[in-house]
């Protein structure tokens, strides 16, 4: 075996270790992953390789990173904040939305409702007794947090903020 053959099997071998390691103390999309090693000193060549083992060994999977994400955040992150963690953290925008379009499908829409209603209490707001354009001010915030219209439009339409209770 040659030199530089023995060289690219150490190498790979030290990409894999230090990708363990890693991997080790907390969970990477393939992005993070990648960007960490190349920053390390590792060829692309060898660190694409390496993703790959990965991959295949199912030690890195972004669609079950993208599900963990949203399990830890589903109660206090709008949906739209969701995905673009997500998107931000390297999961591909195709399985961010997939992924959170089942959790949505299968969880419903209810905590994202809990969460607007939550925020306008902190806030001191109450629909029944603001003017319009108290309420125009609320929703633009709540909008600008990413909140969707129709989870704004049932937590503003609920009786009274103060139960639990609201209608969808």
């Amino acid at each position: 075996m040659a030199d530089t053959d023995r060289d690219q099997e150490q190498r790979k071998k030290e990409c894999l270790r230090k990708s363990g390691t890693l991997l080790s103390q907390r969970d990477y999309t393939c992005a993070r992953l990648r960007d960490k090693l190349l920053a390390a000193g590792f060829e692309e060549e060898i660190v694409e390789m390496t993703l790959e083992s990965l991959r295949e060994a199912h030690y890195l999977d972004d669609e079950r990173y993208a599900r963990s994400f949203i399990q830890a955040h589903w109660e206090d992150r709008s949906r739209t904040r969701i995905r673009m963690d997500l998107e931000n953290r390297g999961v591909p925008s195709e399985i961010a939305a997939r992924v959170l379009s089942e959790e949505n499908k299968e969880r419903g829409n209810s905590a994202e409702i809990m969460q607007v209603r939550r925020l306008m209490r902190k806030r001191g707001f109450d629909p029944q007794s603001a003017s319009w354009e108290e309420k125009g001010k609320m929703k633009g915030y709540l909008y600008r947090k990413g909140y969707s219209a129709s989870s704004v439009r049932a937590a503003m339409s609920s009786e009274s903020l103060d139960s639990e209770e609201f209608s969808v």
